[in-house]
């Protein structure tokens, strides 16, 4: 039996993380000010000292936690220019915490910060731009304030403007240029950096193709948590690729990537149970993980999780559920299941394909993904 687990890998598009700001060094920990002394000096006009006593509001830091007045500390900030302020202002604004949300009105502060140079600004700013939330999307101005908040050393502004440069949004594509720019957020630190770098190396964009370097990075990014990297790291293990290879490193770090949702590791996960590879032995765990995988709407996961109750393996055999997983997995797929869901619909009874299409449909109408398999009334013969 070959079981269905081909390989995926995609570039993570960064989206907006929307945080208010640390403020400036020797003011960023909060802690270290008692929230009187902060409060007495915004009380004075200290445009700083307003926002600082914002963040503690918003935050709860050293003083109960008050969105609503936070937000009217930031509002005096940012109307006195401070970009923090503005910054924050827009925060809350986009998230709708302690006022109403307002995207039009959070766009206009993050530019207004921008101008004033904050990075995080800029980038909130481009995220908006990219997006077309709260002002008309813009890719041009997204890449500028991508740009802007990139070169001064921003990690998200870097991988957002080589996920630009990959993918030829608002600017000619440029596979160098974009790995030069997930390099300088990899170097950081950043997980999202490591995971794209890995991603050019692995597929010999903008670099040299080194299936090595490309597992470093990947595994740089796993130890971080992040999830598709976890997964990767997974599967080149279990192949030995660029590591050596490794059954029981590849359950571990599929492990990880499954229990955080990733449906193609939780099948491949499961492929392992069924084949004792690194782990024991074990059907129940296989359809376990199937399950998850394919309740997300996994062709593979479906298909396998068919094969196990068409043989009662793991679970009780079930040629209802065994038709419904087959019928599901044909969706979409580039593997063609119709031969199994002809094989199967001929040692049913014809009840039992009605009542397996029916499952199909009330499984598709509660939100599972939509079927584009043809009846089995056309396959029986």
């Amino acid at each position: 039996m070959h079981w269905c687990g081909r390989c995926m890998i995609s570039f993570v598009v960064f989206t907006a993380v929307l945080q208010l700001s640390a403020g400036e060094k020797g003011e960023s920990n909060l802690e270290s000010q008692t929230f009187t002394k902060l409060l007495s000096k915004a009380r004075g006009g200290d445009h700083r000292a307003q926002a600082l006593v914002g963040i503690a509001l918003a935050k709860g830091q050293g003083v109960q936690q008050n969105p609503s007045e936070a937000v009217r500390w930031f509002s005096q900030a940012a109307t006195a220019g401070d970009p923090i302020g503005q910054h924050d202002l827009a925060v809350m604004l986009y998230q709708g915490t302690g006022t109403e949300r307002n995207l039009p009105e959070a766009a206009k502060w993050f530019e207004r910060a921008a101008a004033a140079g904050l990075p995080e600004a800029q980038f909130n700013a481009g995220c908006l731009y990219e997006r077309g939330a709260g002002v008309p999307r813009n890719l041009g101005r997204a890449l500028v304030l991508f740009r802007e908040a990139a070169e001064k050393g921003l990690a998200p502004a870097q991988n957002n403007l080589g996920e630009m440069y990959e993918h030829g949004d608002g600017i000619a594509q440029d596979s160098v240029a974009a790995a030069k720019w997930f390099e300088k957020s990899a170097l950081q630190g950043d997980a999202v950096g490591e995971y794209d770098l890995g991603v050019m190396f692995w597929k010999g964009a903008g670099v040299p193709r080194d299936v090595g370097k490309a597992a470093h990075w990947f595994q740089l990014a796993a130890q971080q948590g992040h999830m598709d990297a976890q997964r990767m790291v997974g599967l080149l293990y279990r192949d030995g690729l660029g590591v050596p290879h490794d059954y029981q490193l590849a359950a571990a770090w599929l492990r990880r990537a499954a229990e955080q949702g990733d449906a193609d590791a939780q099948n491949k996960l499961g492929i392992l149970y069924l084949n004792g590879q690194g782990v024991a032995a074990d059907d129940q765990q296989a359809a376990a993980w199937f399950s998850k995988a394919a309740e997300q709407g996994s062709s593979h996961a479906q298909a396998n999780l068919a094969v196990l109750y068409k043989a009662g393996r793991g679970v009780p055999r079930d040629l209802v559920q065994a038709y419904k997983w087959y019928q599901l997995a044909q969706r979409g797929e580039s593997v063609d299941h119709s031969d199994q869901l002809r094989e199967l619909a001929n040692t049913m009874s014809s009840d039992q394909v009605a009542d397996a299409e029916r499952v199909v449909s009330e499984w598709a109408s509660k939100g599972g993904n939509a079927v584009r398999g043809v009846s089995m009334a056309g396959l029986l013969e």
